[in-house]
């Protein structure tokens, strides 16, 4: 049982607020400067409690205050009660991952907020039979944030963090297994890393054989005969007689043939570029007379050459380059020439020793033969890795699927085992929405489901579906949570719904009516609510009075100034 007595800062910046047993309302209320009851801090001393109690910072509200309204240093406490002992929880801004718990007058600083929220999880199901939920995940539905929008029993959370539902609270509230739900949801998520694994091996396979996997397997098998053909002539090779003597000698004279061969085509490329002047470019007489017209006219007397002259030097040029050109074909012929009987001296060898071989032509060239050997093998190997892998995981993931269908009927026969306590929750249900909507047209089931939430909760009331009814919907259901004689057995004992009432007048003041005169709290049972009071008429305002903890105008605020939040 969890019970919050009193909330707070050090040092002081707001007016502390004292919670009693039963409940608890925390009002907006309008003043002589304002009839709005809007942006007075009801919905962020809420958010208070639940910094407090372990609430992550970058999902806080606390965290976007400025810190010139509230210090990044100042600690928020709350004292509280969890099965009669009394704790006091202390944490700032500044160390949000560093709280205080004081127990005892001993104070414990932890180094992570997760250790505290495991040791208050701990301390809160000390009694609980088999698996329980994480404590925050237990605050969820306990402390439903109004970004929710209350517009599901399962999602409690600020839609804008599109956090996925968790029905292990409420599972745990009704009395069924949260083993067996877990188990199941482990199940799911092995089920989905396998498809993903066997994905991705399927792709891998489809990009080395352009095939999908199936076909690939017949090229396994080819692959196999290949590699067994190889494989069989290297070993006729390695046992003809001498074999070991003259492999090295082979690879050698493959090696000296293969960089000839690569060098005799580069000279032979050389040769293709050297081609000689053949015949002389012809020159207009005309335009060299003008050009040399243009140098007579700014030169003088200095440049004269006659054009007889200038055709006899560029002949001399063209010989003397031609001269150069045949020089160095010559060169490269006879390198070639040179290259051609290195060529032949060494096939003769090369043909001498596979003969001594007797392959008869078999084996082409010993060195590619091992290559091709290799590179076959290799490629074998690695699909056949790829389709072993693929099937061992295919065997993985139908065990997984067959455990996930054991275990969704072990839920099955867990839900039945559970018959009496829904029924006794449905009647619940029916008694608040019978009080509240005037009739009984209300119905609970939850069922298993093969979908990857595991479970359905089905609730239904009278002309759910709008806005507002839906709001009523979550009320009802969380309402009975907390009062129902079997459920109330392992629910923690508080509830805290920040605005959940933006509905009809009618369905409000009912609700409400419903709480003071109605429902029947627990010792040590807590329900928190916070409200807008312009909505209450004059007799349900006298019938909250006694449990009003605090009241908040646009004069007298939570926080004591007006601030805009930094995002």
């Amino acid at each position: 049982m969890l019970k919050i007595k009193k909330l707070y800062t050090e040092p002081s910046i707001i007016e502390p607020i004292s919670f009693e047993n039963g409940l608890n309302f925390i009002l907006g209320v309008e003043d002589e400067t304002s009839n709005k009851t809007n942006g007075v801090g009801k919905s962020l001393s809420i958010e208070f409690i639940n910094f407090v109690l372990m609430k992550r910072k970058s999902n806080s509200r606390v965290s976007l205050v400025p810190s010139s309204i509230l210090p990044k240093e100042t600690s928020i406490c709350l004292d509280l009660e969890i099965d009669g002992e009394e704790y006091t929880i202390k944490r700032s801004i500044e160390k949000a991952e560093e709280p205080f718990l004081i127990f005892d007058d001993r104070v414990t600083t932890f180094s992570k907020a997760e250790d505290l929220t495991a040791f208050l999880g701990e301390k809160m199901f000390a009694h609980a039979e088999g698996q329980y939920p994480s404590f925050r995940i237990m605050m969820g539905p306990l402390i439903r944030d109004e970004r929710s929008e209350f517009k599901s029993i399962v999602g409690c959370y600020d839609t804008n963090e599109r956090a996925s539902d968790d029905y292990s609270p409420h599972l745990y509230l009704l009395g069924l297994s949260v083993d067996i739900y877990r188990s199941i949801k482990a199940a799911i998520i092995q089920i989905d890393d396998l498809t993903r694994d066997i994905k991705k091996i399927k792709e891998n396979v489809l990009l080395l054989r352009q095939k999908d996997i199936q076909d690939a397997r017949s090229d396994l098998n080819e692959l196999d005969s290949e590699v067994a053909e190889i494989e069989r002539s290297i070993d006729a090779l390695e046992n003809v007689s001498g074999y070991e003597f003259i492999k090295g000698d082979i690879i050698e004279l493959e090696d000296s043939l293969e960089s000839l061969r690569r060098e005799k085509a580069l000279l032979g490329q050389q040769l293709t570029r050297t081609k000689l002047i053949t015949s002389e470019r012809p020159l207009d007489n005309e335009e060299v007379s003008e050009f040399y017209a243009q140098i007579s006219a700014r030169l003088g007397e200095l440049i004269k050459h006659d054009l007889d002259q200038v055709f006899e030097f560029k002949k001399k040029i063209d010989e003397y380059q031609n001269q150069l050109i045949r020089e160095q074909r010559d060169t490269l012929l006879s390198k070639i020439s040179g290259l051609n009987d290195q060529i032949g001296e060494l096939d003769r060898q090369y043909t001498s020793k596979l003969e001594v071989l007797d392959q008869q032509g078999a084996l082409k060239n010993l060195k590619q033969t091992y290559a091709a050997f290799q590179t076959k093998a290799d490629e074998a190997s690695q699909l056949r890795a790829f389709i072993g892998r693929c099937e061992e995981l295919e065997a993985q993931k139908q065990i997984a699927r067959s455990n996930k269908e054991s275990e969704l009927l072990r839920l099955q026969s867990n839900i039945i085992e559970a018959r009496k306590t829904l029924e006794s929750f449905e009647r619940t249900i029916l008694d608040i929405h019978e009080y509240v909507q005037g009739n009984r047209k209300a119905s609970f089931e939850i069922k298993q489901t093969s979908k990857k939430q595991v479970v359905e909760i089905v609730m239904r009331i009278d002309d759910d579906g709008s806005h507002s009814v839906e709001r009523e919907k979550v009320f009802i259901y969380d309402l009975a949570l907390l009062l129902n004689e079997d459920t109330r057995k392992r629910h923690p004992g508080i509830l805290i719904h920040d605005n959940i009432f933006d509905v009809d007048q009618d369905t409000l003041l009912k609700s409400l009516r419903y709480l003071t005169d109605r429902a029947k709290f627990d010792v040590g049972q807590q329900y928190i609510l916070t409200l807008n009071a312009d909505r209450l008429d004059d007799v349900t305002k006298r019938a909250l009075a006694p449990h009003v903890r605090a009241e908040f105008t646009k004069q007298h605020r939570f926080l004591k100034a007006k601030y805009q939040e930094q995002r």
